[in-house]
């Protein structure tokens, strides 16, 4: 009797606004087993193992190199672009971070799923840099396609100061925390707690409202917030913000702080069921929000050749996606290789038959030229078309008319085709790339191939993210005949 009383106790404690050790509620549950009429514990922070999402999968992201390692799992959601993007575009803004700030070892992240039901997913992005760990979550509606961050779930801003002042009372009577020790985004611990706001109807999401919000309340301590299984706010807090060990602040009886969006996610937590309905004829055909974080498209035009498979070995290095602009009689001959840069998650895309000059060519030629070395892609590796290289970077009024992809040029010239010097393609690649570049080599000559890694190393020193050509325009629509040299 005594254990079910002291069982009962924390049970109360776990219910109001409070601050426990993370897991403690969880592990309470498990050893007491409580059945009957006895009251259920509440659970801390509610996760996740959303099984039953179609097609989904986890994508890798690791990086050894310059003193650093990075390690980074994110989910990749069919259905749900926006959501996998910002996932893993927060991920590599603190990839950059932690590249450039030059402190090296290691930074590993990972996402954990709140909920994914009701027409909403959330997830924890969590990183640890030697003893550092920084969290957020990250949320996503359905019936609006958009990726919202943690202000979402509350309702304005009188909202998220009321949350901030209960979190800051919790912390000051549980752990003794100071005005001057309180994590960011908190105020003073108050003796009163501001009036809460009525319980009226909650806003509708103003998305770029709220996104706003987050912006200037970045690294705000409340960022870590989602709910436990009875529907309660939590703030979760990393080991030495407030505690030597991970501590939850649960905010009870939080309804009334919600919007809208955030009532949604609240039911869809406490409900529980497993099922989510999102597009089935849409999967994410990029990842990264690269007017965030620094991206370059690294391409290699008419191979494969009889290096390329040692190329890949290269960008595989730095988990680095590049384009490969192939020649369609190169691919028949050689098919293996370019399944196997497409198999790498490599972009494959037309560099025209043979490398004729398409601006010679009468419209129809041109179309016909295009559409056979397709046809060779798809023999070979079966992906979808996207883009065209016209060789030379040779075109015309007649040549766009006559191709119904978008045109591929390149604001990085490493002429590596011309000197074939390792160190000046290094030279070339690096000094010339910015943010949106688009970098043109040539994977059939050796010492193109010898000079990727050292490329690579000084890119990803800058805090560069190697992507397709397809994932650095993103969202962007991109017309077809319409030749594009960079994104800007």
């Amino acid at each position: 009797m005594v254990w079910k009383t002291w069982k009962r106790q924390l049970v109360s404690l776990c219910a109001v606004t409070m601050v426990v050790p993370l897991g403690a509620c969880t592990a309470l549950g498990e050893l007491g087993g409580l059945t009957g009429d006895e009251e259920t514990l509440p659970e801390g922070l509610h996760t996740v193992d959303p099984t039953w999402i179609e097609g989904l999968s986890t994508a890798e992201h690791a990086v050894s190199a310059g003193g650093t390692t990075i390690t980074s799992s994110y989910p990749v959601v069919p259905g749900a672009t926006d959501f996998t993007v910002e996932v893993r575009t927060t991920m590599a803004e603190r990839e950059t971070e932690f590249i450039t700030g030059g402190q090296g070892g290691e930074l590993k992240q990972h996402a954990e799923f709140l909920v994914a039901s009701g027409g909403v997913l959330g997830a924890r992005v969590v990183s640890q840099a030697g003893e550092r760990v920084e969290a957020s979550t990250h949320w996503y509606d359905a019936a609006s396609g958009e990726a919202l961050p943690w202000t979402a779930l509350l309702n304005g801003e009188e909202a998220i100061d009321q949350l901030a002042a209960r979190v800051a009372l919790a912390l000051d009577e549980e752990h003794g925390v100071a005005a001057d020790a309180m994590p960011e985004g908190l105020p003073a611990a108050q003796d009163e707690l501001p009036e809460a706001p009525e319980d009226a109807d909650p806003g509708l999401v103003d998305p770029e409202a709220v996104r706003k919000s987050a912006a200037e309340r970045a690294g705000s301590a409340l960022a870590d917030l989602g709910f436990d299984a009875a529907g309660d706010l939590v703030v979760s807090f990393s080991p030495g913000e407030v505690a030597e060990e991970e501590v939850q602040v649960t905010v009870a009886d939080s309804e009334p702080l919600l919007s809208r969006f955030g009532r949604t996610a609240r039911k869809a937590v406490v409900d529980g069921e497993e099922g989510l309905e999102l597009p089935s004829d849409h999967a994410p055909g990029y990842h990264i929000d690269c007017d965030r974080v620094p991206c370059v498209a690294l391409t290699f035009d008419d191979g494969p050749g009889a290096d390329t498979r040692l190329l890949l070995e290269h960008l595989d290095a730095y988990s680095a996606k590049a384009t490969f602009y192939v020649l369609g009689q190169l691919t028949e001959h050689d098919p293996d290789t370019v399944r196997a840069a497409a198999e790498a998650g490599h972009e494959i895309a037309n560099h025209s038959w043979k490398h004729d000059n398409l601006a010679t060519k009468s419209g129809e030629a041109v179309h016909e030229d295009i559409e056979k070395t397709w046809a060779a892609i798809e023999e070979a590796v079966g992906v979808e078309r996207t883009t065209v290289r016209p060789p030379y970077g040779s075109f015309n009024e007649t040549t766009q008319a006559n191709i119904d992809y978008p045109l591929i040029l390149w604001d990085v010239d490493t002429l590596d085709w011309q000197h074939r010097n390792k160190n000046k393609t290094i030279e070339s690649a690096v000094s010339g790339t910015r943010p949106g570049s688009i970098v043109l080599f040539h994977d059939i000559h050796r010492p193109t191939v010898d000079a990727v890694p050292e490329v690579l190393s000084q890119l990803h020193a800058k805090g560069y993210h190697f992507v397709t050509v397809t994932e650095l325009f993103g969202d962007r629509t991109l017309e077809p005949g319409v030749a594009y040299s960079r994104r800007d």
